[in-house]
């Protein structure tokens, strides 16, 4: 009794009927914690860089004379200034991947929860 089993074929069935389970599945819709995360992600974009030089003006000759002497300042300060501004960008570089990557880890876990889910409905139940 010699009985090949196709392999290949069977995976490709297999993974046809799984890609046909997965587009039933509802799309599972973004929790308000979630869509906070997302807006709060996107923020943190916004802020993750910090700049040693905002830029100095003045209205009248009394701002202007002050923020003369701020550029002044400013300058003979650079090299204990740069190196803090650079480190902490370097950290909010790392925290903003940081935090992506668990947002998309949290994603792709509610995803497979509710795909768990749905499998377990559609599972008749075994007595």
């Amino acid at each position: 009794m010699s009985s090949e089993i196709d392999v290949a074929a069977t995976l490709a069935t297999l993974r046809a009927e799984v890609r046909t389970q997965r587009a039933a599945l509802p799309a599972a819709e973004p929790t308000p914690a979630e869509r906070e995360l997302q807006r709060l992600v996107e923020e943190l974009e916004y802020t993750r860089v910090v700049s040693a030089h905002w830029p100095l003006e003045g209205r009248n000759l009394l701002e202007q004379a002050i923020a003369l002497v701020n550029k002044v300042v400013r300058r003979y300060l650079r090299w204990y200034i740069n190196p803090i501004v650079e480190q902490q960008n370097a950290f909010n570089d790392t925290a903003t991947l940081a935090i992506r990557l668990l947002v998309a880890e949290n994603a792709a876990l509610r995803a497979e929860i509710a795909e768990l889910r749905a499998q377990l409905q559609q599972s008749p139940p075994s007595s």
